[in-house]
């Protein structure tokens, strides 16, 4: 898949708490989970075994958390925002609100929370408030990611 970019990318100097950027969607299926599982070796019957998993109350197989975080990283990334700009994540906290089923079509919203010029004039860090949301509009993954964000005029990062 083509990485679109919905937003021009940004440096921390753009950035201030309440911006918002949004993007997806991102179908999860049979096959990524299928991937994802033998990438990590997590082969939890609730993620590898259907016949296992159409008998708990989730009635068949989910996505691994793992997995769904991926897709939210991917998610950002294919947004635009943080092309050449992105330092490092310096942190995730993250809360899985609900299951991913195969089919379930992700959108990714970022909030910008908090800004911190910290650790150096050439960079801050951004926290966003991070929300994944299903086909349904039901958040399935939420938290707060720290990102490590260059400031207008600086090298762009590698260089």
């Amino acid at each position: 898949m083509a990485a679109t970019m919905d937003y021009p990318a940004h440096t921390f100097d753009e950035l201030e708490p309440g911006i918002c950027f949004k993007t997806g969607p991102r179908t999860i299926s049979r096959r990524d989970i299928d991937q994802f599982t033998e990438l990590s070796g997590d082969r939890t019957a609730l993620h590898s075994d259907e016949e296992y998993a159409r008998q708990t109350p989730l009635g068949g197989l989910v996505a691994h958390g793992a997995l769904n975080l991926a897709a939210a990283t991917g998610l950002a990334y294919r947004m635009g925002v943080f092309e050449g700009t992105v330092l490092a994540i310096r942190s995730m906290d993250i809360k899985y609100d609900r299951p991913v089923l195969p089919g379930d079509a992700l959108t990714l919203q970022l909030t910008v929370s908090e800004i911190d010029p910290r650790p150096r004039p050439d960079r801050g860090l951004v926290g966003f408030d991070a929300k994944l949301f299903n086909q349904r509009g039901k958040v399935v993954l939420s938290g707060l990611w720290t990102v490590l964000m260059r400031r207008a005029g600086a090298p762009p990062a590698g260089q």
